[in-house]
């Protein structure tokens, strides 16, 4: 009889302890059907248009629905992965190519499409208002031209340091720190 209630007091303390760690991991653990379906809604109606979840509203759906959990994963992940190609452009053309095609890859009979293009257009968005994007050359002739006319000036800069040191009087002079003191000292003429 003594273990029957021990069983029995260790699974109430088990429920206990089960119950707790659920309101800590679950956002909706307090919230009743009404409220559930706003939040859901809610969370909807952000990866609509393309917005980032929070790690709560992850977990929400994570919990309480996993198929659109794994498109908003799915969308994060894509974000992400355009973000990073973007850094790398040279040119405003080339960012738009990109994102043409991170659009065009997404196939019509997709059933996350409209999650998806929604998420792009809202990397789109953030990356030609960033200072990165507005400092970018139109075209990638623009690109080629800058990096030409950087090269030229480099190279006319070291032509130029060059031609002023070989012409220099200095080239074959060997200076000693006595040298430098006799070069620094008042010299007297003798009168005779």
């Amino acid at each position: 009889m003594d273990t029957v209630l021990a069983r029995k007091n260790m699974n109430d303390k088990n429920k206990v302890w089960q119950d707790a760690i659920n309101a800590l991991i679950d956002p909706a653990a307090d919230m009743d059907e009404e409220e559930s379906a706003k939040y859901l809604g809610k969370i909807i109606a952000k990866l609509k248009n393309g917005k980032k979840l929070s790690a709560d509203e992850l977990e929400y759906l994570r919990l309480h629905e996993p198929q659109l959990y794994m498109t908003a994963m799915r969308v994060q992940h894509k974000k992400e992965a355009l973000k990073h190609r973007l850094k790398n452009c040279k040119s405003k053309q080339e960012a738009q190519d990109i994102i043409d095609s991170a659009i065009g890859g997404i196939s019509k009979e997709d059933p996350d499409k409209e999650y998806l293009i929604a998420g792009i257009k809202e990397v789109e968005k953030e990356f030609k208002n960033s200072k990165f994007y507005k400092r970018l050359p139109d075209t990638k002739e623009d690109t080629e031209r800058q990096k030409l006319l950087k090269h030229l000036a480099f190279k006319d800069f070291d032509t130029e340091y060059e031609n002023i040191w070989q012409n220099s009087e200095f080239i074959n002079i060997n200076i000693t720190p006595i040298a430098e003191l006799l070069d620094v000292l008042p010299t007297f003429e003798a009168k005779a």
